[in-house]
């Protein structure tokens, strides 16, 4: 391939990835669009948008729900493939096969299910953050199971358990102190894609709880039909937080890989 094609093919890639935000970006400032190119420019859409109250709570919503799928999805996930790692590797394909089950499920199936069986006690847990959070978790599982388990696969998982159980370690601590530096680089991409799949859910959001308990991408539907600038920008919003939440993991992979070595 020349070297003329690859910046080409390079070029072509920048423009699709860049060029829908560019446009939420210009369309967040702009006084009126009828033309190719806005007719002029203000702030006030994002003033309005950062002075209000409702946006604030929104985003409040929106990164208690995010960071706690993540907090469940490493607790789940990590101690279970470390025991089937270890213990029971004949497992492994059939969990893999079960942590793709939220994808075989749409939304709605899956919020009308939780909702009729979460109605009436004992667990009467319809229109809660409670449900809101479990069932997130359970839909954001497989992007962050793929990113662990990669991890667990690339370590030498039970000659690292050897050592330290030669050293008087039990399973608990071997996993604490040991196999999680190990594949911490792994688990903090997967944090990112379950964050990421939390922050953006909308359809499940809607069915299980709505404007009960509104998150940002909630917010950000009503909003549109009212000011489709503030929409925009606060798909711009969106994008910054997904790009520098990357970049912060980034970081800390890579501290986490000098650390290991």
């Amino acid at each position: 391939m020349s070297q003329l094609l690859r910046r080409a093919l390079l070029l072509a890639l920048g423009l699709y990835l860049f060029l829908p935000i560019l446009a939420s970006l210009a369309y967040s400032v702009a006084t009126s669009w009828t033309a190719l190119l806005p007719e002029g420019y203000t702030l006030k859409h994002w003033a309005n948008l950062l002075e209000n109250q409702r946006f604030w709570l929104a985003l409040g919503r929106t990164a208690l729900l995010s960071f706690s799928v993540v907090a469940l999805s490493i607790f789940f996930l990590v101690p279970t493939l470390f025991v089937v790692r270890m213990y029971y590797p004949r497992v492994a394909g059939v969990l893999e096969f079960l942590t793709l089950w939220p994808f075989v499920f749409p939304g709605v199936i899956l919020a009308v299910g939780l909702i009729s069986l979460y109605s009436s006690p004992p667990l009467q847990l319809a229109q809660t953050p409670f449900l809101l959070i479990a069932a997130v978790t359970v839909i954001s599982l497989p992007y962050a199971y793929r990113a662990v388990d990669n991890a667990f696969a690339a370590a030498d998982i039970k000659t690292l358990a050897e050592a330290a159980r030669s050293l008087g370690a039990d399973d608990a601590k071997t996993l604490a102190w040991v196999i999680l530096p190990t594949v911490l680089p792994g688990v903090l991409s997967g944090g990112v894609l379950a964050f990421s799949a939390a922050f953006g859910e909308f359809a499940l959001t809607q069915l299980l709880i709505g404007t009960l308990w509104e998150t940002l991408p909630v917010y950000q539907v009503q909003l549109a039909r009212t000011d489709g600038n503030g929409s925009a920008a606060i798909t711009v919003l969106s994008f910054l937080a997904a790009w520098g939440l990357g970049f912060w993991a980034l970081s800390l992979r890579k501290d986490a890989k000098v650390s290991v070595i």
